[in-house]
């Protein structure tokens, strides 16, 4: 196995500081709207990042509670206290629980129920105490400890990395509570709601405005860390990550894994020739092809130099072959054009395996290099389902010709 190359096909952009224009340009609106063209490995990523800050927020809101008994014990009526502090309790109480839950971390789907259940607290607590208060003559100064909650929950949610749909959803969770408790418990709307209102809108778009610059500012760092920057396809790491995650999903469903190995033929002949730009261009004419024929499996990446690896979840070793001998195939058919105006074609090798009952992450990598080197051994341009160690490979051998 080739190791990652840092050559002259990788070369890094040069690190510039960006005008407005040009951040609007490099900016992909659709990741800061929604999570759906977010891959698995980034929401798993962000699924942590909130769950820490829950479980943080949670924790210190549970303490919090505690130490405001002693000021509902100063402020708050003697006729309301006792249901007062009961709240308070459970309220500490909930938080404590919602610190204490630690299933389905990298999870999305379990991270925005979380949050969910953050804002939700705060905001039944206060629509609570405005109940147990409703009765009170002192009213306003026994609010004046409680009115804060909404505003101070939706500045808390400035700290969290959210899509603008997640953000406008949550202060709008909180700003439909505080407004139907106001008009609830109110005559009417009178200057003073309208006010309160206006700030609660106020400190919920810059919450939004905050939530948009993490996510954009965590995706770029994530793209970085992750993807290859001449193919945009993800990297070796991440790979390998992606790999032992799907070998363990394979195993609990019972499905079959295969996995692809690419090698493009006489890549080094190419650069020789026509140099290296011509080969970036190489590299990033078939990572488009793959992306192109692997549409539905987006677990794709430059596995180093011009190999690149493709993990195919719930496809046996037979239908990964026909996969493979079809995206070799296809090669023939896409040339390239250098920046000189060579026009250059290419053909690939392909090593095809599926995963064993005994099969870990490092085995399964070998055993398709293994393909992969029969693969350039019997000529290139060929697609090779790779041996068992017994030295028989379980379906036919090899697709194609040189």
């Amino acid at each position: 196995m080739k190791p990652q190359k840092t050559s002259d096909n990788s070369k890094a952009n040069e690190t510039t500081t960006p005008g407005l224009m040009e951040w609007l340009r490099r900016t992909n609106f659709n990741d800061l709207v929604t999570s759906e063209m977010h891959s698995r490995d980034f929401n798993g990523s962000r699924s942590e990042y909130i769950f820490m800050r829950v479980r943080l927020l949670s924790i210190i809101f549970a303490i919090l509670a505690l130490l405001w008994i002693p000021i509902d014990i100063l402020i708050v009526p003697e006729d309301d206290l006792g249901p007062i502090l009961g709240l308070r309790i459970a309220y500490s109480g909930l938080f404590l629980v919602l610190a204490m839950l630690t299933s389905g971390a990298q999870k999305l789907h379990c991270a925005r129920l979380r949050l969910t259940t953050f804002v939700l607290i705060p905001c039944a607590f206060y629509v609570c105490s405005r109940v147990v208060f409703s009765g009170s003559t002192d009213i306003e100064v026994v609010l004046l400890g409680y009115s804060f909650l909404p505003y101070l929950t939706v500045v808390l949610l400035a700290i969290f990395p959210l899509t603008l749909v997640e953000g406008v959803g949550y202060a709008s969770l909180v700003s439909i509570t505080f407004l139907g408790t106001e008009i609830y418990f109110g005559d009417s709307l009178t200057i003073s709601t309208l006010g309160d209102i206006w700030l609660l809108t106020l400190l919920a778009g810059i919450a939004v405005w905050a939530q948009l610059a993490q996510l954009h500012m965590l995706l770029r760092l994530y793209r970085e860390a992750s993807r290859d920057a001449l193919t945009g396809l993800v990297n070796r790491r991440v790979l390998n990550k992606w790999l032992k995650l799907e070998i363990t999903r394979a195993r609990h469903q019972e499905r079959p894994l295969s996995i692809l190995l690419f090698d493009l033929d006489f890549f080094k002949r190419v650069n020789d020739t026509y140099g290296h730009l011509t080969g970036d261009k190489v590299l990033q004419a078939f990572s488009r092809l793959l992306k192109r024929d692997l549409v539905n499996f987006n677990l794709i990446g430059r596995y180093g130099g011009e190999e690149f690896i493709a993990v195919l979840p719930g496809q046996d070793e037979s239908a990964a072959v026909a996969i493979a001998d079809s995206i070799r195939k296809n090669c023939h058919t896409v040339q390239t054009r250098g920046p000189e105006g060579h026009v250059v074609s290419f053909t690939v090798s392909v090593g095809v395996t599926g995963l064993r009952s005994t099969d870990t992450t490092e085995t399964l990598v070998r055993r398709v290099d293994k393909g992969l080197y029969s693969a350039k051994m019997k000529g290139r341009d060929i697609v090779v389902l790779a041996e068992d160690d017994t030295g028989e490979s379980p379906e036919g051998s090899q697709v194609g010709a040189a």
